[in-house]
């Protein structure tokens, strides 16, 4: 049995196309929700054609966008792990041997890897080999990307860069280069469901802003929303707005602020559909978010990363630019953002999610 795990928008985004390919093989698998992001990503498996989880793990049916909440919801996953490895392997794994496919950086990372060691079962890593080479830029993404590859038993590299990393860190014996980031079967996906341009807006530009080490920071919070201003003095800005950010910015007063500019529009979260479209049509991309950063790579748009480190390359050098929170940097993107464009590349032949699937075979 493949066991495939999500927490977030972006391991669900991710992942997709891989239970699409198992749905299009005849493969089963047991898809399982850890329920960090359940409000958001309830309304995606009908965008991607796909069933409902198997497995909920959190029966709230909504994100975890407190701290106080993920604190709780941390302690709880721990405990469980920690003990109860009956209930696990029948409510969790349902009693099925087989490997456990997780992705990325994030706590469902981690607590997915965790479940799986407590019942003794393969671990399979997509997007491994990602690096900032610093322990504490992001926090705690850096420190679960390194446990996570450490004990994974397959490790999927989105990239050459990636899998360079893998051989370095003497991970080779278990690295597979997936050929590209899974996030290219989904574009490739949404572009044929693509909704028709709103030509209504104008010129304008997306905003979107949500990593821990941005929004719990007055000080960087403050910076965005300068730039926010700065840029809508000359075109619209679409700034859509995660709970946890909104949060944010209410408590450091910030709220009031953006709400006076005319220009800026405020978004609630946009269906993923809707979402790549409103990138698709922008005249560049601003956020912190590092899947963005990969669909702005290859949808080719402009972007300005709100970031003092990034682990992808995907962008950098072409069509995207790491701020660091640097106005010297933040200006020359200004200067140069209509020129900033990847070198057209032939994608056509390139489909990771089938190259994970079929490394997963021996185990289904």
């Amino acid at each position: 049995m493949i066991h495939i795990f999500i927490g977030t928008k972006a391991q669900f985004i991710k992942m997709a196309p891989i239970m699409q390919e198992l749905d299009r093989r005849g493969i089963c698998f047991n898809f399982i929700d850890t329920g960090q992001h359940a409000g958001i990503t309830k309304d995606l498996p009908g965008q991607f054609g796909l069933r409902t989880p198997d497995v909920f793990l959190r029966k709230e049916r909504t994100n975890i966008s407190r701290l106080t909440e993920a604190v709780m919801w941390t302690i709880t996953n721990l405990w469980t792990a920690g003990l109860r490895t009956d209930e696990i392997w029948k409510k969790i794994f349902r009693e099925e041997k087989g490997i456990c496919l997780i992705h990325g950086d994030t706590l469902t990372t981690f607590f997915s890897l965790l479940y799986a060691k407590r019942c003794a079962l393969k671990v399979a890593h997509v997007e491994a080999g990602l690096r900032s080479y610093h322990i504490l830029d992001p926090f705690p993404e850096e420190i679960i990307r390194r446990i996570t590859m450490q004990y994974s038993d397959l490790l999927f590299a989105p990239s050459e860069w990636a899998y360079r990393n893998l051989q370095e860190m003497n991970f080779g014996e278990k690295s597979i280069d997936a050929g590209g980031n899974t996030i290219l079967d989904t574009l490739r996906y949404v572009q044929q469901k693509k909704e028709d341009a709103d030509s209504s807006r104008g010129p304008y530009v997306v905003a979107t802003i949500h990593r821990f080490e941005t929004i719990f920071s007055r000080s960087r919070m403050a910076f965005v929303i300068e730039l926010l201003e700065r840029i809508a003095r000359d075109r619209r800005v679409l700034f859509v707005l995660h709970e946890p950010t909104k949060n944010q910015l209410q408590r450091f007063g910030l709220q009031n602020k953006i709400e006076r500019l005319t220009s800026v529009e405020l978004l609630p979260l946009q269906p993923y559909i809707s979402f790549i479209q409103l990138l698709s049509g922008a005249d560049f991309i601003v956020t912190d978010g590092g899947s963005i950063q990969e669909e702005s790579y290859f949808l080719n748009i402009p972007c300005l990363i709100m970031r003092m480190k990034t682990e992808r390359m995907e962008g950098i050098g072409a069509n995207a630019v790491l701020a660091e929170f640097d106005r010297g940097k933040i200006d020359r993107f200004f200067e140069t953002f209509p020129r900033l464009k990847r070198d057209k590349n032939n994608l056509d032949y390139v489909h990771p999610s089938r190259t994970i699937v079929d490394h997963l075979m021996p185990f289904a």
